[in-house]
């Protein structure tokens, strides 16, 4: 099987959530009408399923660590683009609209959350500021 990368494994953990989510909407619809054995055994499947949903997080997270380097390139490209466009921006939306380009990558990173690094990074269009 190929490598996975961050945004695949991101995927899979939500899927597994959302899984997660049905068999536990199930066992509560169904609750009166189960017996004591099938609500244990529900319970414990529900469980593994977080599990593994929680542990796809945890992989997605470390895989986007290891294309770390490549983020923080971007990142710097980002800033040095940044301070270019402010020296030469005369239009006060695109100077706030580029502000607020950075507030959502520096809440990307701070979330430690792949997707939303990947998106801001991604998104983020410094040349179109000028």
């Amino acid at each position: 099987m190929a490598k996975l990368t961050a945004k695949q494994v991101n995927e899979l953990a939500n899927s597994f959530l959302a899984m997660a989510q049905a068999i536990g909407d199930y066992r509560y619809l169904n609750y009166d009408s189960i017996t004591k054995g099938q609500k244990q055994k529900l319970k414990a499947l529900h469980w593994s399923v977080l599990q593994t949903a929680d542990d796809f997080y945890t992989l997605s997270a470390s895989l986007t660590l290891d294309d770390a380097e490549t983020a923080l390139q971007a990142i710097g490209k980002i800033s040095k683009d940044i301070k270019a466009s402010y020296k030469k921006l005369k239009d006060v939306q695109k100077a706030i609209k580029l502000a607020t380009s950075m507030v959502v990558l520096g809440s990307a990173v701070l979330s430690k959350n792949p997707l939303a690094l990947l998106e801001a990074i991604t998104a983020f269009e410094p040349k179109k500021t000028s």
